[in-house]
């Protein structure tokens, strides 16, 4: 009787066991270390960050597992908050490599790999009034003069390379203007030029920069990459990118040994598909990381504010905890360069994931620009700078296209050399303002149109203004830059398309396989400009994508000179390239129908069939040359082989 009893009271006991194991929180979480090498000596407080919502749990503990030091050790965690956690360095600690892991009862997670160094006791210490200090050095050697800030104040570090800040750590991190002559290590693509910190005012924190010898880096290649957009498998958009980080390993390989580097313009990219999709930032560098060797420092985009937060505030701060500082500055050679935000979201009330309550003013807010001012302080005015934001500053037509343009300009009064370079139009222009002694490239995209017309049509993919998908390439030899276009899966020299205008005859019979769009693509080409009817006046238009006031068009018949008239008009050859071929997918009401090209050019030759010889010459010289034979057939494969 005893036996019967006991037997399903034991039973009970299992399932209830069961289910006490069943309940264990899971460990899903994200967890973002620095993978170093990171320099700690005993009692070094050390944090890392997690999507909120997404840490570990107080009990949790860390594990740092041995991969080439001589033992493991085990940290409690300290300090949990919504989106952070530390841990304290113990005097046994030993420098060595260190999977970085997260221990829970008898579960353990691998986060990320990470070398540790550890440090002996240096002397260096707080002053009074501090709560941020560290040390800038390059091995044993304090570098002096390294500008250090929090995004509100900038100081230098002194002889020895020690800083100090008192700092209302509104933001999570505190940076380095890196110095001419060195790099920062990296994580993949990202370049580590900032470390965590706490947001408790009361608490101090010290944090170290090592910096590395670069070497001579007066002559340097810097390459910009306008609006990438990736969204994660929407038009075909991650493999059209890899053609993309092929180029750029291909072009790194091809100058080996030069010293390169890249920027961002922001749109990297595109917040209605965060959540949808779930593909956003770590995403992004999965994808981008396959680029080997190439520091690309980060610029922030529109479409990379989180608009599930309010406000401009919370709507950069995944991108601040996932990538970088949304401003900051850096030296590469003789060049100082910076990097601005000047989107400011004004959305009152959260997104959902279909994108509504998406609202933002186009300018630089006041603490950005009071943080510029402190920066530029220490920095001669004969230096030349180069900025990067991503809504231009100016519009084609060289009038102020951000709400504060004139403010932002006059922060570089004195300067003798100043470039901005610029996205989010996914256009290609120019703007030479010699009086202020600023120029201004807005740089296309990446992406051409989102990645449309490449997804249509492989090898064809172009923005709204006729511009090629492609990048900035800017050469930097002492103080001198000197800059092309470069479109990708091209030779440099693709700097213009040419049509002949006899040939274009735009209609649905042409170019459409679904007749039931007929009317909506003629809607579309007469609004363009006409392009449905033959013009047999043998005129001819030619699209210079990267053209500015100094370059000059050229346009020869027989050896005599045909008279070139610039243009506002609409490219041609996107119509069939992108609007055709959504109308053929039966697709009605889309965006990027195409939009005005100031940089089209018109000649009308004496003859239907001579041959034009068209030059080019650019604002630095250099001359390319098409020798047109006509007639020329208006077709995708003639432009897609070219």
């Amino acid at each position: 009787m005893r036996n019967k009893i006991l037997l399903p009271l034991f039973v009970v006991f299992c399932l209830l066991l069961s289910s006490c194991k069943g309940s264990t929180p899971s460990m899903d979480f994200d967890i973002r270390v620095r993978r170093g090498p990171v320099e700690v000596k005993e009692g070094t407080e050390i944090t890392s960050t997690f999507v909120r919502g997404k840490g570990p749990l107080s009990t949790d503990l860390v594990l740092l597992r041995a991969v080439s030091g001589s033992a493991d050790f085990t940290y409690p965690i300290r300090n949990l908050t919504d989106d952070s956690f530390s841990f304290v360095i113990g005097a046994d600690f030993v420098s060595g490599t260190y999977d970085f892991c997260i221990k829970r009862g008898g579960e353990t997670k691998l986060i990320d790999q990470v070398q540790y160094t550890m440090l002996k006791d240096d002397g260096v210490t707080p002053s009074s009034g501090s709560n941020i200090y560290g040390q800038v050095r390059c091995g044993d050697k304090g570098i002096e003069g390294v500008a250090v800030s929090d995004g509100y104040v900038v100081t230098l570090t002194d002889k020895n390379g020690v800083y100090q800040i008192k700092s209302e750590k509104k933001n999570p991190y505190v940076f380095i203007s890196v110095p001419s002559g060195y790099e920062v290590s990296s994580s993949g693509i990202l370049p580590l030029f900032y470390e965590i910190v706490s947001t408790d005012v009361t608490k101090v924190d010290r944090r170290d920069f090592e910096l590395y010898e670069a070497g001579d880096q007066t002559n340097h290649t810097m390459l910009f990459f306008g609006d990438i957009h990736l969204a994660g498998e929407k038009q075909n958009d991650r493999n059209q990118f890899a053609t993309f980080t092929k180029e750029i390993n291909d072009y790194l390989a091809e100058n080996s040994g030069d010293k390169i580097y890249a920027m961002t313009l922001g749109d990297m990219t595109w917040d209605l598909y965060w959540y949808s999709k779930k593909y956003c930032f770590d995403q992004y560098l999965s994808d981008a990381n396959v680029i080997k060797g190439l520091q690309i420092f980060h610029t922030i985009g529109n479409h990379d504010h989180d608009m599930n937060s309010v406000g401009d505030w919370d709507s950069a701060l995944r991108y601040k905890e996932e990538l970088c500082p949304n401003y900051y500055s850096f030296n590469i050679g003789k060049i100082h360069y910076v990097v601005l935000d000047n989107i400011e979201c004004t959305n009152a009330v959260a997104s959902q994931t279909d994108g509504s309550h998406r609202t933002y003013n186009q300018t630089v807010v006041s603490d950005d620009l009071k943080w510029l001012k402190l920066d530029l302080a220490n920095v001669s005015k004969s230096t030349p700078v180069v900025v990067t934001f991503h809504a231009p500053a100016f519009s084609e037509s060289g009038l102020d296209a951000m709400k504060n343009t004139s403010e932002l300009v006059n922060c570089f009064a004195g300067f003798s050399d100043v470039t901005f370079v610029s996205g989010h139009t996914h256009k290609l222009y120019s703007v030479l303002d010699s009086k202020k002694k600023i120029k201004e490239y807005n740089n296309g995209a990446v992406c051409a149109a989102w990645w449309w017309t490449g997804y249509y049509t492989p090898g064809l993919n172009m923005a709204q203004d006729g511009a090629p998908a492609g990048y900035r390439i800017m050469d930097v030899k002492g103080t001198e830059c000197t800059s092309y276009f470069k479109a990708i899966g091209k030779d440099h020299s693709y700097q213009f398309r040419s049509y002949d205008r006899n040939s274009i005859e735009m209609t649905a019979e042409n170019f459409l396989t679904n007749q039931a769009k007929a009317d909506e693509f003629l809607q579309d080409v007469k609004a363009a400009g006409g392009y449905d009817t033959q013009d047999k006046s043998n005129k001819v238009l030619i699209n210079v994508w990267d053209y500015n006031a100094n370059w000059k068009v050229e346009v020869f018949e027989n050896g005599n000179p045909l008279s070139v008239t610039k243009l506002s008009a609409y490219d041609p050859l996107y119509l069939i390239a992108y609007n055709a071929k959504r109308y053929n997918a039966g697709s009605s009401g889309f965006s990027f129908k195409g939009s005005v090209s100031k940089h089209i050019f018109q000649v009308t030759a004496k003859e239907a069939s001579s041959t034009l010889e068209i030059k080019v010459t650019d604002d630095e010289g250099r001359v390319y040359i098409e020798n047109m034979k006509r007639p020329k057939a208006f077709t995708i494969d003639v432009y897609a082989n070219e």
